[in-house]
Order: structure tokens, then C-alpha cells, then sequence
């Protein structure tokens, strides 16, 4: 499950990207005129002064004592995330109100002033004079909603996880690196949900730190055939004292995720391939489910276009 927000620069492409992203994820797209409708349609001058006012959300709704139309407007939208396999928020400040979820995704659209009234001029027949005001106004009113509603500039790029540049990027290859970031998310996340229910440890880092250049030189064929992987996610215990003190933990060198495949690598030495290959015994055995593989050096390249034929 992913919650992508996007912010976008008016004219930048990011409605469009919302959109084909909907496509993509077969999931719905609440931009603010889906707020507007669905949230606050019952009253179609409230919607219409909503609209308008930014201010206005953060009056009391009447009737609701203590409760504004801006906490409205947030607990419906975490109300539809949580009960939503995949959910995309178009603008309303939707990056700072979601920040705090562990599966939000926050994307932030932009691209020169230049190519942003080109798009504007081309999309309505303005000049190019006109599209610049048009998207200066534009630009204007988003920040001072997120401005009011969340005392936050929309500008900090702090905010987002993914900062993309339509200059020269197009909405698939934009939608391409999303949907990557979402993938890699997942994996994660599955990981560290793993973890917690079989006693296992989390092991991911920002930054794989390779042990050796052995390690080093399989990530790089597995680069270079487009195979996913995570360096040492998981570390597992295998034996206990008296005390239930962990005595020995395991710690396979790469994760493939397409495969549910741990990858421990070895050299020749029979000393180490024998304790290795009875600790990835042991974690089979200990965790059922659990696939650990033993590697030579001489196997990388007969394993690596094994995995290949099968789609890697």
C-alpha cells in the first residue's frame, strides 16, 4: 500500500502525472475538487466559499462545536488512506497533512518558468505574456493555502521524498521513478513487518557499506542485469543461551526481493563454507519460508543469468 502526495508548480505536469499514476495504480486521484464535492458538497455555498477562502477552513463547522472544516478535510483524507490499497493526493497541503504516515510517499512537481508558461500558453491559446501571470497566480494561491492551513512554506524541500524536474522529464518517465520509490517502499516495509513476527532483526541501512570487494563486485552484475536487491536486511538469530541471550545471529550478504532469495557469498575455504552453510541451514530450519542460498565467487555469473532467464 502506498499514499502518494504530489505538490505541483502549476503548468509542471503534476496533475497529469497524478493521473496516469490513478491509471497505473488503479486507485483514486483526491484533488480539490474531489474535496470540494465529496467532503463538503452538501452545502454548495460552503463549497463555493471554500473554494474561495482558505481561511474559511479553519472555522467551526456549524453545528460541530470545536471541529473546522480544515480537520474535516484531514480526517476524511486518512479515513479513505487507510481503507485504500493505494491513494493519490493532489495538492491541499496533502504533504504536510499525511507526514506523519509511515506509508506516505510525498512528490514534489516543477519544472522553469520558461517551460511552465509555454505549457499554459499552449494549453488555453494565451500568450505567453498572460500564461506567465497566470501561473505566477497560480503558484501564489497553493503556497498561501498550505500557508494558512499549515503555517508551512510549500517550498521546503524537506517535504518530499522525490523532487522531479519536468524540464526534460516526461509524465511516464516521472510516473517510472514514482512507482520505483513506491517499489523499493514495499520491500521495506515488508521487511521490517517480518521482523516483527518471526523475532528476526532489521538490518536495513540508508547506505549498504560492503564488507569486502567480493560483495562489492556481485552488487555490480547485479546491476548490470537489472536485478533487484537489498544488502543485508535481515539478521537472524540462530542460537540462544540459558539466559535467551542471542550467542549467534546470521546475517545474509544480499536479499533479492523478486525471488525471496537470501544470497550468503563464500570463498573456496572449506572452514568458512562449512559454518556458512550450516547457519543458512539453520535459518531455514529456524524460519520457515526462509530461502537461503550459499555462493562461490566462481557461481556469481552462472547464478546471475539463472536468475536472468527467469525474468530478472
Amino acid at each position: 500500500m502506498a499514499v502518494i502526495t504530489i505538490s505541483r508548480q502549476n503548468g509542471s505536469l503534476g496533475d497529469e502525472l497524478a493521473n496516469y499514476l490513478a491509471g497505473k495504480l488503479n486507485c483514486e486521484v483526491i484533488s480539490r475538487s474531489y474535496a470540494m464535492e465529496k467532503f463538503f458538497g452538501e452545502s454548495e455555498e460552503v463549497s463555493e466559499k471554500l473554494a474561495d477562502s482558505a481561511k474559511l477552513f479553519l472555522t467551526e463547522v456549524p453545528g460541530q462545536p470545536g471541529v473546522t472544516y480544515k480537520d474535516i478535510l484531514t480526517s476524511r483524507i486518512d479515513e479513505i488512506a487507510d481503507n485504500s490499497d493505494n491513494l493519490i493526493v493532489l495538492g491541499l497541503g496533502s504533504c504536510v497533512m499525511l507526514k506523519d504516515r509511515e506509508d506516505v510517499i510525498n512528490v514534489r512537481v516543477i519544472a522553469s518558468m520558461e517551460t511552465r508558461k509555454k505549457r499554459i500558453a499552449r494549453r488555453y491559446n494565451v500568450t505567453e505574456q498572460e500564461a506567465e501571470s497566470t501561473v505566477t497566480i497560480g503558484d501564489r494561491k497553493h503556497k498561501r493555502f498550505v500557508s494558512i492551513l499549515f503555517e508551512t512554506d510549500l517550498a521546503e524541500a524537506e517535504l518530499y521524498d522525490l523532487t522531479l524536474n519536468t524540464d526534460d522529464l516526461s509524465v511516464e518517465e516521472c510516473a517510472q521513478a514514482v512507482l520505483a520509490l513506491v517499489g523499493r517502499r514495499a520491500q521495506r516495509s515488508k521487511i521490517s513487518d517480518e521482523t516483527a513476527k518471526d523475532d528476526s532483526i532489521d538490518h536495513q541501512t540508508a547506505t549498504p557499506v560492503f564488507k569486502n570487494e567480493t560483495e562489492a563486485e556481485f552488487a555490480k552484475i547485479l546491476d548490470m542485469y537489472g536485478i533487484e536487491w537489498m544488502y543485508e536486511p535481515k539478521t537472524f538469530p540462530i542460537e540462544w543461551d540459558e539466559e535467551g541471550n542471542i550467542r549467534m545471529a546470521f546475517s545474509p550478504d544480499f536479499y533479492l526481493p523478486k525471488f525471496d532469495l537470501y544470497l550468503e557469498l563464500t570463498t573456496m575455504d572449506q572452514k568458512y563454507v562449512t559454518k556458512k552453510n550450516k547457519k543458512a541451514r539453520m535459518v531455514m530450519d529456524l524460519y520457515p519460508g526462509t530461502n537461503v542460498r550459499i555462493v562461490y565467487k566462481k557461481d556469481f555469473q552462472e547464478l546471475v543469468e539463472r536468475l536472468k532467464s527467469f525474468g530478472g
